[in-house]
């Protein structure tokens, strides 16, 4: 018995619906859908699909791809930007405000890099503050 899935539909009620709030699908598992469709797929045969569709999902993940890439190197240079940025800050003064809301200043002498991307300074007179407290340089 052959069923036409156009012919036939089953609305979606609460008990039928699974949904999974925290399921996304990535590049990896688009070229593992991507390989096991070619793989089942008989380019001899009369029902398989148009082979411009089968172009079209691998230009698909080509773009995909390239568009990961993309972000991760321009994560890679932004964090690259911040670091030299709290380098250049090294023997500079800096004003900032200090935990009683006084407006304060201090010599930077040394800039730590977190390995969670996190980046400090640290002042003169011992206090660690963080680019994002620091108000001018002088």
């Amino acid at each position: 018995m052959s069923v036409d899935p156009t012919s036939m539909s089953t609305p979606a009620t609460a008990a039928t619906q699974t949904t999974n709030q925290g399921a996304t699908l990535g590049k990896d598992d688009f070229l593992k859908l991507l390989t096991a469709q070619m793989a089942n797929m008989d380019p001899m045969s009369q029902s398989s699909s148009d082979p411009s569709q089968s172009m079209q999902q691998m230009t698909q993940f080509s773009i995909l791809e390239q568009l990961t890439n993309l972000s991760g190197s321009s994560s890679d240079t932004l964090s690259s930007q911040k670091q030299t940025q709290a380098l250049s800050l090294l023997d500079k003064t800096v004003s900032y405000t200090d935990s009683n809301g006084e407006d304060a200043s201090g010599l930077v002498k040394k800039v730590d890099f977190g390995s969670d991307g996190s980046t400090e300074l640290t002042l003169d007179s011992g206090i660690q503050i963080t680019p994002g407290d620091v108000l001018g340089v002088s």
